[in-house]
């Protein structure tokens, strides 16, 4: 038998049969995630691979198993949940195992006195959230994508939702988990908090996109359903004006629990079929909490824009924005089903930076000059959380559109680091930005990285391939 047909007759030695999975279509459905060409992304040698075989466990003890082959026979083990990471964290780049978790999806346990749930890895955010409403309690992270992602991925990328700015990131929620370790053994911790007793070995899983470890489980955090939230909208004349405006409640330590500012501008070749409306400088925020700090909050948020020179928005308007926030998952399902976007022989790509707030308003400038030089339209710049995390949109049509776009935000991101800023604040690695984690991290950095995966690690099965760690 070849090396493959010996994983596949290993797994099935020890694990049920029908959680196997070796035909075409099943391999093929969980090579990649939400990173695709459209993206202006040159594979390289992170190309796709179909995998050997799929596994999908029903229990820690079958994902145990299922490692310990794969550990044997030196191939390769992906994590992979909802498929929505934007980085190719969940991308097969390397033929071995895919661990399809999506089938350990129960709510294990609530500790409502103690705000804390326990959930398995495959669970999704929005059925976890279904399970806390009769509690009155919900989850703190509320990604674009909360009807599809997992609990199990967004730790492994340390997400950020429409409330990071009161809940903070996936990782900063995760009070224990259970992870199985490159050998097939099972590490559980305990959601004891504060502990002052070491090192706290749940960091070393969060953000590490399945390359230490197999997260199976996890107790994240289950915040009081607020008793009331106010959204509110502004429109200013320019971005300046909006960014003045947020930086003024930032002197204060007035900061919304919800955030959205930004433009939009649609792309050069808009009259041919164009898709993207134009927007001036819009600020949609909002505030959850008690009554009393939510109206006070607010009555204060908004004299400060309107002395700003902001012009409110009407309140249908605030409203629909915020209630098709999780509007672009549905698309994303149907891009996924074959469908494309945006269509039109273009390519897109995102930036998510984190940077010093005094710095934004210069980045800004720069990285739509980068974008120009490379003949790349930038149809949204803004911020997101906090006045700190700057986005863009970028497109990119006619010849050498992929090309042009992969230089464009390369060097964006460079010019992220050169201002003491991040490259990424909320959807990982992967293999997309791989390259850049040596400028990131500089070399100390990346070395310690790496002899943390050589220890946990050392025949690297785990998720090879992403963040730079070979």
């Amino acid at each position: 038998m070849d090396r493959a047909s010996d994983v596949v007759a290993a797994l099935r030695a020890g694990l049920p049969e029908r959680v196997v999975l070796t035909g075409d279509g099943e391999r093929e459905g969980v090579m990649l995630d939400a990173l695709g060409a459209q993206r202006g992304f040159d594979e390289g040698t992170s190309a796709a691979v179909a995998p050997m075989a799929v596994v999908r466990p029903v229990t820690t003890e079958q994902v145990s198993a299922a490692v310990r082959v794969a550990g044997e026979y030196g191939a390769a083990v992906v994590p992979h949940g909802g498929g929505t990471g934007l980085m190719g964290g969940a991308r097969s780049v390397r033929a071995g195992i895919v661990l399809d978790l999506r089938s350990m999806n129960r709510v294990q346990e609530v500790d409502a006195a103690s705000g804390w749930v326990w959930a398995e890895a495959g669970a999704v955010l929005s059925e976890v959230n279904a399970e806390l409403a009769p509690r009155g309690l919900m989850l703190g992270h509320d990604p674009w994508t909360v009807a599809i992602a997992t609990i199990g991925g967004t730790i492994s990328t340390n997400g950020l939702g429409f409330l990071g700015a009161k809940y903070g990131s996936m990782g900063q929620q995760v009070l224990a988990l259970e992870a199985v370790l490159a050998d097939g053994t099972v590490l559980r911790t305990r959601p004891a908090q504060p502990h002052s007793t070491g090192i706290d070995l749940d960091h070393l899983f969060i953000a590490a996109e399945g390359s230490l470890g197999v997260i199976t489980a996890a107790a994240v955090r289950a915040f009081p359903i607020p008793e009331s939230s106010v959204r509110f909208g502004y429109r200013f004349e320019t971005f300046e004006a909006g960014f003045e405006a947020l930086l003024e409640m930032r002197r204060i330590g007035l900061a919304p629990a919800i955030l959205d500012y930004g433009e939009r501008t649609p792309p050069r070749d808009a009259a041919q079929g164009g898709w993207w409306e134009a927007q001036e400088p819009t600020l949609y925020a909002g505030f959850l909490g008690l009554r009393e700090e939510v109206e006070a909050l607010t009555k204060r948020a908004s004299e400060i824009c309107v002395a700003g020179g902001g012009a409110a928005i009407e309140h249908d308007e605030v409203e629909a924005f915020w209630d098709e926030r999780h509007v672009p998952a549905d698309r994303f399902a149907q891009r996924r089903a074959g469908s494309s976007w945006p269509g039109g022989g273009r390519c897109f790509d995102y930036i998510h930076v984190s940077l010093p707030v005094p710095a934004v308003l210069e980045y800004r400038t720069q990285a739509q000059a980068i974008a120009d030089e490379h003949g790349v339209d930038v149809v949204e710049t803004g911020l997101w959380v906090h006045a700190g995390l700057f986005s863009m949109v970028l497109v990119a049509s006619g010849d050498g559109a992929a090309s042009r776009m992969s230089h464009a935000v390369d060097a964006c991101l460079r010019l992220a680091i050169s201002a003491g800023g991040s490259i990424e604040y909320c959807h990982g690695v992967g293999v997309r930005l791989a390259h850049l984690m040596r400028e990131e991290h500089g070399e100390v950095g990346v070395a310690v990285m790496r002899r943390v995966k050589s220890a946990l690690d050392p025949a690297g099965v785990l998720n090879p391939g992403k963040m730079g760690l070979k």
